[in-house]
This record gives C-alpha cells, sequence and structure tokens, in this order.
C-alpha cells in the first residue's frame, strides 16, 4: 500500500530589485523544471499542488492555507531569484518548522553546499533532479537514508552533508513529460512583453528536447549546470508533441541549440509533417551558423512560425571576446535566410559586456537596424556565477563569492560604463530599432502580407513605451 504525502511545488515571485517588471519575463513559459519533478512524484501516487509566483501574485494567506494541508514542499531556484526563495523558505520555516523543504534548480547546483548555508531548507537537488526525487521519497518511505541519496546535500543534526555522488541522465528519452496539466489554471506569456511568446497564438506551453549545449560562450552559465550535451530521440520528442497538441495552439521549444544536430532535427520535422498536428511552433535557441535552407523549408512545412538567434552583438571584437565563434557575416545570412523562408525572425543582443564602449553599443543598435529583424531585444549585460567572465572577474577580486548575479557598473569596476549611460543606452537601442523608417515600413508589409498579424508591430511599439518610462533596471549601484 502506498504511503501517500500531498506534495507542494513552487515556483518563486521574481525579485523586482533586480529589474524592471516589464523586462523580468513574468509569467513567460510554465515552469518545466517543477513539472518534470511533479510527473516523477505523481507516479509514485502521490498528491501534487504546483503553484506558480511568477503568474499569480504572492499571497501568505494563500500560501498558508495550501501549506496546511502539505506533508512536503519543493522550491525551483535560479541565482536570480535566489533572494526571494530565500525569503520563501524562512516563511514557511517560521509557520511549518515540521514540513521538510527541499529545493532544487540550477542555483542549487551552482551553489552546492552553500544553498542550504542561503537557505533554511532541508535538502538541496544538485543536477538532473527527476531520479533522485524518487530516492527522496524511498528516504520518506524508510527504504533508504539521506546518506545513500544521489545529488544531493542534507541536514543532519544541525550539521550539512552531502549524499553519494550525482550523475546526469544520459537516456532523457526515459523521463516522463512534465506534468502540465497542474498549472492549466495559468496564462502563460500574454501578460507582459518581454518575450515573443506575447503574440504567439492561443493556449501556449514549452518543451524541451536537449538538456546542456556543446558550445562555450563565455557569459553563459549553461557548462556549470550540464556538464555535457544530450538530446531526446526524434520519436520521443514527436510523443510529446502529439500530447501538447491536444490542449495547446502554440508551443515553444527552448532548447539551447535545436539545430546542433541537424539530422535529428531534420527527422522531428518529417514525423511533424506526417502527423499533420495542429500547433504552432516556435523554436527559441538556434546559431546561425546551423541555419540550414533544406532545413528551413521542412520547418516551415512541419508548422514552425518563428525561430529566435542568439546574436549578441553587432561588433565583431565582442563576439570574439565572448567566443561565440561566429562572425557578423555568418549572423546577416542565417537572418536573410530566415526571413526568405517566412520565419518571423528574432534577434537577442547583450549589450554592455565587460569590454564594452559607447561605440560597441551603438555598432549593436546599427547592426540590429541593418538586419531588419522582425523583433530585437536587447538584454543588460551581467555577470552571471558559473560563466567564465565571472569566473574571471573572481579571479580578478572584482566579485566575491557571493555575488551571484551583477549588472554592468564602472563605479565598481565591472564595466567601461557608468549605470546611469547604460540604463539610458538600452533605452535608446529600443527606441533607435523600432522607430526608425524601414522598420516601421517593412513591418507594416510583413504584416500585411507575410505574418498577417498585427500582435508583433503592438508589442514592439509597447515594449518601447514601456522602456520610455525607464531604465530595465529597478535598483542597480547608483
Amino acid at each position: 500500500m502506498v504511503n501517500q504525502r500531498s506534495y507542494l511545488l513552487i515556483n518563486p515571485p521574481m525579485d523586482y530589485s533586480l529589474l524592471r517588471k516589464e523586462f523580468s519575463m513574468e509569467a513567460y513559459l510554465p515552469p518545466l523544471g517543477l513539472l518534470y519533478i511533479a510527473k516523477q512524484i505523481e507516479k509514485r501516487g502521490q498528491k501534487v499542488t504546483v503553484i506558480d509566483f511568477v503568474a499569480e501574485a504572492f499571497a501568505e494567506e494563500k500560501l498558508q492555507k495550501l501549506l496546511e494541508k502539505t506533508n512536503v514542499v519543493c522550491i525551483t531556484v535560479t541565482s536570480q531569484i535566489a533572494s526571494s526563495a530565500e525569503k520563501l523558505v524562512a516563511f514557511i520555516k517560521k509557520t511549518t518548522p515540521k514540513i521538510p523543504v527541499i529545493i532544487g534548480g540550477p542555483h542549487c547546483t551552482l551553489q552546492k553546499q552553500h544553498a542550504l548555508n542561503e537557505m533554511n531548507a532541508d535538502i538541496s537537488v544538485m543536477g538532473d533532479g527527476e531520479e533522485t526525487i524518487g530516492e527522496i521519497l524511498d528516504v520518506f518511505d524508510n527504504k533508504k537514508t539521506l546518506a545513500e541519496v544521489h545529488g544531493i546535500f542534507y541536514r543532519d543534526a544541525g550539521e550539512i552533508k552531502a549524499g553519494l555522488p550525482g550523475c546526469e541522465i544520459e537516456d532523457l528519452d526515459k523521463i516522463h513529460f512534465p506534468s502540465r496539466h497542474l498549472v492549466q489554471r495559468y496564462s502563460y506569456g500574454k501578460r507582459q512583453i518581454a518575450g515573443v511568446t506575447f503574440f504567439a497564438k492561443g493556449k501556449i506551453t514549452s518543451m524541451v528536447t536537449t538538456r546542456g549545449c556543446p558550445f562555450h560562450c563565455r557569459f553563459c552559465v549553461s557548462k556549470s549546470i550540464f556538464k555535457k550535451y544530450r538530446s531526446r530521440s526524434a520519436e520521443n520528442v514527436i510523443k510529446e508533441f502529439e500530447e501538447i497538441a491536444k490542449e495547446y495552439d502554440s508551443v515553444f521549444v527552448v532548447d539551447d541549440n535545436f539545430l546542433f544536430e541537424k539530422k535529428r532535427a531534420g527527422k522531428i520535422m518529417d514525423l511533424l509533417i506526417e502527423k499533420q498536428l495542429n500547433i504552432e511552433i516556435w523554436i527559441s535557441g538556434i546559431r546561425v551558423t546551423d541555419a540550414d535552407a533544406n532545413l528551413f523549408k521542412k520547418m516551415k512545412k512541419a508548422g514552425v512560425k518563428s525561430v529566435e538567434f542568439g546574436i549578441e552583438s553587432g561588433n565583431q571584437e565582442v563576439l570574439n571576446y565572448y567566443d561565440k565563434k561566429i562572425t557578423l557575416d555568418q549572423i546577416r545570412n542565417a537572418v536573410a535566410l530566415s526571413k526568405k523562408t517566412g520565419f518571423l525572425t528574432i534577434g537577442n543582443f547583450i549589450l554592455g559586456a565587460p569590454i564594452e564602449t559607447e561605440k560597441h553599443m551603438d555598432d549593436s543598435i546599427n547592426f540590429a537596424k541593418e538586419l531588419n529583424l522582425d523583433f530585437a531585444f536587447f538584454y543588460p549585460y551581467s555577470y552571471l556565477k558559473g560563466s567564465a567572465l565571472w569566473d574571471d572577474a573572481f579571479q580578478k577580486g572584482i566579485v566575491k563569492e557571493t555575488d551571484l548575479f551583477l549588472m554592468n557598473n564602472s563605479r565598481e569596476g565591472l564595466g567601461n560604463l557608468s549605470s546611469e549611460v547604460f540604463r539610458n543606452k538600452i533605452a535608446e537601442a529600443y527606441q533607435r530599432f523600432y522607430f526608425s523608417p524601414r522598420y516601421l515600413i517593412s513591418q507594416l508589409i510583413r504584416q500585411v502580407f507575410v505574418y498577417k498579424n498585427f500582435r508583433v508591430f503592438y508589442a514592439g511599439l509597447k515594449l518601447f513605451l514601456q522602456q520610455k518610462e525607464g531604465s530595465v533596471f529597478e535598483s542597480i549601484n547608483t
């Protein structure tokens, strides 16, 4: 007989002391990591509730009522919301001290045992959590001890101890699909404009077909979270597409690099064409070096509506500094091919690399205008713990061990630009891109004759107006 318990899985609220609300990806996409864990728990016959405090307002009274019916709490943590998660854990421990609290996610993987020093949780899970949560459930069923669980740190009589060494799941096909039904009450991607979900069709969700990235961009933390790149089989991916198509109108594939294995990507597209699923597909991660005319044509036929490139900069010196291993001409060719194929073409830029001057940033803005993308996002550079650039700054004494997420600021030795200049340059980027005559005219034509959807044009206008109200920063060291 199953010893049934009630599990409460929580996505913590955003920490708006770091980013302005309109740039926070508020209710952008479902918390896939939590939903993967939820499915593993449900498969063991347990009751699971998911509450997403990014998609709904945080309310202590509501949380308290849920805790009264809960036996175990699980919380996902990224470094950007670590301070918010810390407060959440403190509240739970103050009001219901006997409930075990398990934390996991990228922040716990990066911080290892230090995550439990920061937060008063009982168990911290590192790396892939799907198999580990099963072992933790075995502990609750008295089948093993915490010392025998892989990939965790835990508290024992006031000490933080390590379980057995963790290991990544080699065969991703063995992992059950996420329990999306647990967040059906939320409406993702439509509340604000900080991503392309705003103009996707109907009800949206997300999926991931790979874990990790084979490249080593110096601003990225992927290599510190995933030790190696792994992918699911085309057949396994199609089964999830079929499941999604029963409930959703649009799906965002949020891999770091969906087209890295072109043969696999082509097979996925062939199967999608064969299945004729009534769903729009948005690819959120593509390298410009993987742009391929034949594959793009197949993707278009399979229902792909948009591709999103990580361009990062319009200056070759900065691209080399990031170790992107791409050229400006490769970017030009990939964007041109995407637009020729008929995809809504998105470009992501990072402004404010440690070596950047205003001239470098102007190059990126001008390059975005030259490319005439359908949508461009200009993200502020951040030192992220786990990235190669953070490691370099730490070795130089510019950042401290406890600095997890720091913006460019010349006053702190974090870059060449003051926070005021940096703030203004981000706003300027949106203004110059979205209000250039070429963009306005070309978008009007493409919306009428290609996309037949004015949401893109409206989204760009609204995003610019939001930036005019102030910087993407709520507070920065000024």
